[in-house]
């Protein structure tokens, strides 16, 4: 079992006028059925071999299959441990089958990580309106969509 240490943010630290408080967190991942999604690349990428590390059974979703499939085999996890679910986060209307799916297959999800998302990088004043719905329907909306 991994032990860790949190501790309390400055602010409630004076909030309760308080010494810095530190709580001991005990986390246990073996087994535990961890969906990922945004696995394909970057944090969620990460995310999958952590798991791995800590003996998870992983659900590993994103648009780019193959990257899955890369992402699957850099685990190094048994085959059977690592079901592979490509998904797009704007098409909520599918997320009900998803769910299922990843649920006949390993029986349970324990933990879902919302790690997929999108972002823009240019001024409010010169960004589309198009491109502020399509951030919300995927980095919100979609994330309400798959926990229901």
């Amino acid at each position: 079992m991994k032990t860790g240490i949190v501790q309390c943010s400055p602010t409630y630290q004076r909030i309760q006028n308080l010494e810095p408080i530190y709580f001991s967190v005990m986390v246990n991942f073996n087994n535990k059925v961890v969906w990922i999604t945004g696995a394909s690349s970057g944090i969620g990428e990460a995310l999958a071999y952590a798991f791995a590390k800590q003996g998870s059974k992983l659900v590993l979703s994103a648009r780019r299959e193959e990257e899955l499939q890369r992402v699957k085999k850099a685990t190094k996890l048994p085959v059977q441990q690592v079901f592979i679910l490509p998904m797009d986060m704007t098409k909520s209307e599918e997320f009900p089958e998803k769910v299922a799916t990843a649920i006949n297959y390993f029986g349970q999800i324990d933990i879902v990580v919302h790690n997929a998302g999108i972002s823009q990088r240019s001024l409010v004043k010169d960004t589309p309106l198009l491109v502020d719905r399509m951030l919300m329907e995927v980095n919100f909306f979609g994330v309400v969509a798959l926990t229901r």
